[in-house]
């Protein structure tokens, strides 16, 4: 785990661009998948046998970006510093490869850009999951996020 200026954790700054935070691996477990079908409504939607060719252990794609944010969040540890952050948009995002209930994923998150706004800063990250042992990526997204000073909110914020 990488631990590094420009993190959720300090100030970041564009001295940072380029900067790669590895997490820790994880696994998705049947309850996980059943707890997001649940929750996303997917198991409503898609009752079970209505899609035969779907296979039954494949994790959805959504559930894989849905798991970015804490990810990211574990991988930083307790190294929460002086910011926090909300989540601002993606700008493009590809499930390239399959992953299966109790495949192991490898994450990382490289920053790419890091612009001012409004006394914060927006931060693109490319955030990619890759099944351990495979050749391509499962996941890549390119994710912004709005660092704030802790202390400070959004001036958009409605009370």
């Amino acid at each position: 785990m990488t631990n590094a200026p420009g993190s959720e954790g300090t100030s970041p700054a564009p001295a940072v661009v380029g900067q790669v935070i590895t997490g820790e691996a994880f696994v998705v477990t049947r309850e996980d998948v059943d707890r997001f079908e649940s929750g996303t409504w997917v198991d409503r939607a898609y009752p079970e046998g209505a899609v035969p060719e779907f296979p039954e252990t494949l994790v959805e794609g959504f559930h894989l970006l849905s798991l970015a944010d804490a990810v990211l969040q574990f991988a930083l540890g307790d190294d929460r510093g002086s910011m926090w952050g909300l989540n601002y948009g993606l700008d493009k995002v590809r499930f390239v490869s399959q992953v299966h209930i109790g495949d192991r994923v490898l994450p990382t998150f490289e920053t790419l850009a890091v612009e001012p706004k409004d006394g914060g800063f927006k931060v693109l990250r490319r955030c990619t999951f890759t099944v351990e042992g495979a050749e391509r990526p499962a996941m890549v997204a390119d994710w912004w996020g709005y660092q704030l000073p802790r202390g400070v909110v959004e001036k958009s914020r409605r009370f």
